[in-house]
């Protein structure tokens, strides 16, 4: 399995690509499906934000309580990581920022076991 996949199932996948640093931001291709359709956007973020970011989702993972969320500095992208019943999280949002002519808003309900995928992504961008 690609070491970018966050999480994929036949209907819906997320998919976190460190591409490159500058200076100290971090740009990341974030590829979604979600049914029948499906998009990708480029966030940037600074570094301080995602080690902010990997403590949040840890703490999310570890206590089964709180959110956090991702914002693209460039637009208004961003992807809302939320704590719900029974260990399940929800994650919602939207690629592409909305001043483009396509942009995608999305939501899942996903097992908190995902998290551990995206973290590694992050802690890996960070090194």
């Amino acid at each position: 399995m690609n070491e970018n996949v966050v999480f994929c199932s036949e209907k819906n996948e997320l998919i976190v690509e460190h591409l490159y640093t500058v200076e100290d931001y971090l740009t990341y291709n974030i590829q979604v499906k979600s049914g029948l359709f499906a998009g990708a956007s480029n966030f940037c973020l600074p570094k301080e934000e995602v080690c902010l970011l990997i403590e949040k989702i840890t703490y999310i993972h570890k206590e089964l309580s709180g959110n956090c969320e991702i914002k693209d500095t460039d637009s208004d992208a961003y992807i809302i990581i939320e704590t719900e019943k029974l260990g399940h999280i929800s994650l919602h949002g939207q690629i592409g920022g909305s001043h483009e002519d396509h942009f995608m808003k999305f939501k899942y309900s996903i097992d908190q076991t995902v998290l551990i995928g995206l973290m590694q992504i992050l802690k890996k961008s960070t090194l």
